[in-house]
């Protein structure tokens, strides 16, 4: 079967964990790293085994050997650098969140569509055992009607406004970087909120540093997510129903255990498969959906990221939280 061969355009932290999924998703080889600082990209590369290292991100765009790009820039270029990959037929795994804003979102799934290139955002958490699990627990009828979720991501990043997580221009605030994962979670389960109630706490550089929402449906569904770079936080979540509850301990987005009960019995534990990477999930995905001549997953599609970036952009407006771009 066929082998897929992956560039990454930005050598940062995140892309060293992708590198080494490569390794352990099966079928997939890391042939290049694109890096504005070549001396950057060229110890990456050897530590990683690429065989080309480019300066540009124009110049891997345009290699044939590559099938795959994986975009590890700041959240402030992914709609640029995806662009890029796109309008060159080239598949493209978004690290999330996609974009800043829904607009630029809808720009890259047009991108996607004309050059029939597949896109798919890179919310590694959606291909975890842990949230199949949820969701087929959910599905089975075990908990009963879902009524609500609560989940939470916050960790203590002092403030610098020239780094990622508070300059604007590179996409900085707490709900983009983490409040993504509790948002998602509560996206996945129980689909477009039909009201929002955001508040919070903004930086001296106008990014977001606390974020606390309340999402509502009409059937009375709820929840309640919670983000925040001024502190650490208990990384949990729950989710209830009419007739019991799943707890997912911290870290709530990547653990590989989870329990539920029903309403009046004790909680069973359940033992997942144990977590290696992580990112491993995600890339099998791609490969299955490339073998398949998609434009996009059917477990992560082009509309639901779409309803996630417009969910996010209405929480930043009641923030008060601006891009450059907007």
């Amino acid at each position: 079967m066929k082998e897929y061969t992956w560039g990454i355009i930005g050598p940062g932290k995140i892309a060293n964990k992708f590198a080494v999924a490569l390794t352990l998703a099966g079928r997939t080889r890391l042939v290049a790293i694109a890096s504005r600082d070549a001396a950057r990209g060229k110890a990456f590369a050897a530590s990683h085994g690429a065989e080309h290292v480019y300066d540009n991100y124009e110049q891997l765009a345009d290699d044939p050997s590559i099938d795959a790009v994986y975009i590890a820039t700041p959240h402030g270029f992914h709609a640029e650098h995806a662009l890029l990959c796109l309008q060159q037929g080239k598949a493209v795994l978004c690290e999330k969140p996609m974009a800043l804003s829904a607009r630029q979102v809808a720009e890259m799934v047009d991108a996607s569509v004309r050059n029939r290139a597949f896109l798919m955002e890179a919310m590694w958490t959606r291909f975890v055992p842990l949230m199949q699990q949820t969701m087929d627990l959910i599905g089975e009828g075990k908990i009963g009607t879902l009524k609500y979720v609560r989940a939470d991501f916050g960790f203590l990043s002092p403030f610098s406004p020239e780094g990622r997580l508070y300059n604007l221009r590179l996409g900085g605030g707490s709900l983009l970087d983490i409040g993504i994962y509790p948002l998602f979670l509560c996206l996945q389960l129980l689909g477009k909120p039909d009201d929002i109630r955001a508040s919070g706490h903004l930086a001296p550089t106008g990014s977001d540093e606390t974020c606390h929402a309340i999402l509502t449906w009409r059937n009375g569904q709820s929840a309640v997510i919670s983000s925040t770079l001024a502190c650490q936080t208990s990384l949990t979540a729950e989710i209830a129903g009419t007739e019991g509850m799943i707890r997912i301990p911290t870290p709530w987005y990547k653990n590989d255990r989870l329990e539920w009960n029903r309403s009046g019995e004790e909680a069973r534990q359940i033992q997942l498969e144990p977590m290696i990477n992580g990112f491993e999930y995600q890339i099998r995905e791609v490969t299955r959906c490339l073998d398949a001549g998609l434009i996009e997953s059917p477990s992560m599609s082009h509309a639901f990221s779409q309803m996630m970036s417009r969910t996010m952009d209405t929480i930043r407006h009641q923030l008060g939280v601006k891009y450059p771009t907007e």
